[in-house]
């Protein structure tokens, strides 16, 4: 694995700080407000204590909040510095996730996801999330015109990038997995691959996705539920039904802030996959609509951000960023409304969960860092312009 070590170059230094994008910020600041509030609104129904998600979840945001502000302010070259060491990193904590006597000690959740520390638990796939943005942006911005060679600019990248998401896979979390896997190769189309070398990643990825949902009865049985819910409305599709009845409780103007009835032990997990729910019901669909309209605003400026990088890195790294979070949040949205099988997976910010938390407050302090540079600001270290992007990608589709 290759990656770029930082070099010596000029810098042209100037007030960056008057140039963040205070609407993103402001965007971000308000998801993580409501996320807030709305955990410890549907958290009411899971615990005994009412107030405990609110205390985890307003420790979590504290914590993520803070390393936001750092990441905004912080210098950006260390970003560069450690990033093979941070990736494998990541894949050894992920193969000792995988250990049965840590999981007999009781150091890792029978799931293989967490890491139990004292009150707190870890999840290293949120760490990888960032491990492999980092990586992908600066081994992409290295690789240039290699990018056309599949044995050379490809295929190594990609075999790290299936790793990563192959151990995520095993703990099991296929949704993580899949986002990874994903993501990595839309930033791979970004950075001007081959036709031929995109159908090659695909005839290789279907089958082995297909393999992954089709190999374990409950993902099948998700997928089942999917497709026909009312047909096993106590089991297979229990858990949309109940989604589709927050929905139709909520209305257009919600039954009221605290006051949703199916988080009350109807609605599986709503504190976490199913949130979205209990703001349709006690939100109504003007809440919900003004949610999506967050989520999109958040996407336009954060490929605006990624568009005004005058250096492939920073541009690899603010498109990368923004894809992850959006797409996470697109799915979903899309789980909780049946538009696909439950996968899973959190909605950024609103979600119980200091990993995911933490992981969208770093995310969101890097893009917004590089909004401080986007027009003229810091070059990139390889000093290749986005010109060079866009040239690859014509030639890429020759």
């Amino acid at each position: 694995m290759d990656v770029p070590e930082p070099g010596k170059r000029e810098l042209r230094v100037q007030s960056c700080s008057a140039d963040m994008d205070y609407l993103l910020f402001a965007v971000v600041t308000a998801l993580m407000g409501l996320g807030v509030i709305l955990v410890f609104s549907a958290g009411i129904g899971v615990a005994g204590d009412t107030t405990y998600f609110l205390r985890r979840q307003l420790l979590w945001s504290a914590f993520s909040f803070t390393a936001f502000l750092y990441c905004i302010f912080m210098d950006r070259t260390v970003l560069r510095q450690g990033v093979k060491l941070f990736v494998w990193g990541t894949v050894v904590l992920l193969v000792v996730l995988l250990l049965p006597p840590l999981v007999e000690a009781g150091l890792v959740h029978p799931s293989h996801r967490w890491f139990r520390l004292g009150g707190f638990s870890f999840q290293p796939s949120e760490a990888a999330k960032v491990a492999l943005l980092l990586y992908l942006s600066a081994i992409l911005a290295k690789k240039g015109e290699e990018i056309a060679d599949f044995y050379r600019g490809v295929l190594p990248p990609f075999l790290i990038v299936s790793l990563v998401s192959f151990l995520v896979f095993l703990e099991p979390d296929f949704s993580t997995a899949f986002i990874l896997f994903f993501v990595s190769l839309v930033m791979f189309f970004i950075a001007g691959i081959r036709t031929f070398s995109l159908l090659a990643l695909g005839v290789v990825s279907v089958p082995v996705l297909f393999l992954m949902i089709s190999g374990t009865g409950y993902r099948r049985e998700r997928i089942i539920g999917f497709l026909n819910p009312w047909s096993d409305p106590t089991d297979k599709g229990y858990q949309i039904i109940q989604s589709f009845k927050a929905f139709a409780l909520g209305g257009g103007a919600g039954v009221g802030l605290g006051r949703s009835v199916q988080k009350m032990g109807a609605l599986p997990i709503p504190h976490t996959d199913f949130i979205f729910a209990v703001a349709a019901e006690e939100l109504g669909y003007a809440g919900v609509l003004c949610i999506v309209f967050l989520y999109m605003l958040l996407a336009y400026r954060g490929f605006r951000v990624a568009r005004e990088q005058e250096h492939d890195y920073e541009f690899y790294l603010a498109f990368g960023i923004t894809s992850l979070v959006v797409w996470e949040a697109v799915l979903n949205i899309a789980v909780v409304t049946g538009m696909l099988p439950s996968t899973g997976i959190s909605l950024p910010f609103l979600s119980y969960g200091g990993s995911s938390l933490l992981t969208k407050g770093v995310l969101m302090g890097i893009l917004l860092n590089l909004s401080r540079t986007g027009r003229g600001g810091t070059p990139g270290r390889e000093g290749k312009t986005r010109g060079c992007v866009q040239g690859r990608r014509r030639e890429g589709q020759r």
